[in-house]
C-alpha cells in the first residue's frame, strides 16, 4: 500500500471516528449559540493573554491567570462546554501523535 493510500485511509478513519463526530456536533452547537461562542472566544483570549504574560515574566501574570481560571470555571458550568473541552484535549493529543508518526515516516524516506 503506498503512502497516499495510507493517508486516505487515515483521513477516512478520522472522519468516521465517533469522538471526531461528537466533537464536530458540539462545535456546531457552540457556533450556533451566540452567547456560548462569545464565552468560549473570551476564554481563548484570556488564555492567550495569560500565556503571553507568563512567557514575558510579566508582573500581571497572576492576575491574568486568575481571570482565565474564573472564565474557565464559568464556562465549565455548561455541560456541553465540559464535554467539548474534554474532547478537544483528546483530539489534540491524537493529532500530536499522528503528526509524530507522519514525521517519523517522512524522515525514514529521507534516510
Amino acid at each position: 500500500m503506498n503512502k497516499l493510500n495510507k493517508l486516505d485511509k487515515l483521513i477516512l478513519e478520522l472522519t468516521q471516528d465517533p469522538i471526531i463526530k461528537r466533537f464536530k456536533e458540539l462545535e456546531k452547537i457552540i457556533d450556533n449559540d451566540h452567547l456560548l461562542a462569545l464565552e468560549y472566544n473570551n476564554l481563548l483570549a484570556l488564555q492567550r493573554m495569560m500565556i503571553t504574560k507568563r512567557e514575558n515574566l510579566n508582573k500581571d501574570y497572576t492576575k491574568a491567570k486568575n481571570n482565565y481560571e474564573k472564565a474557565k470555571n464559568n464556562i465549565l458550568k455548561h455541560v456541553i462546554m465540559t464535554e467539548y473541552l474534554d474532547l478537544l484535549e483528546e483530539v489534540n493529543y491524537d493529532l500530536v501523535l499522528i503528526q509524530k508518526i507522519i514525521t517519523k515516516e517522512i524522515n525514514i524516506d529521507f534516510e
